[in-house]
């Protein structure tokens, strides 16, 4: 029970932020695309962004998924994070440590996604 819970607490934070952005793009999509092209980045990346988490999300709870695609969507979030924390950094310093406590979520998320595949083989 308790492997359960260290694996999926980090997971559903990872998935209520990244999938709940991107739910929150398609809703109020003018802030969207104002807060994107206010970090510097063309307003119709807001949608590749949008639709890149989405898959993510599904590859990553999805029991069915090859292995292979939930380790690309572990890669893509934590490329969209980097690269938001770029954007962040460079357009408002000192702000972004926030974006460390989500690469934080990541990292953990990731790692127990790692060790389910070991304990899987052993």
């Amino acid at each position: 029970m308790k492997k359960a819970l260290l694996y999926w607490i980090p997971h559903i934070l990872l998935l209520f932020f990244m999938v709940g952005s991107a739910v929150y793009y398609f809703v109020d999509m003018p802030s969207a695309v104002k807060a994107f092209t206010g970090l510097g980045f063309p307003s119709y990346t807001v949608y590749f962004n949008a639709i890149a988490k989405i898959l993510g999300g599904i590859a990553i709870v999805v029991p069915a998924v090859p292995r292979v695609l939930k380790e690309w969507a572990y890669a893509g979030y934590l490329y969209i994070l980097l690269m938001a924390t770029q954007a962040v950094w460079m357009t408002m310093p000192g702000v972004p440590w926030m974006m460390f406590v989500f690469i934080g979520i990541w990292a953990f998320a990731y790692w127990r996604f790692s060790l389910k595949r070991i304990e899987i083989k052993a």
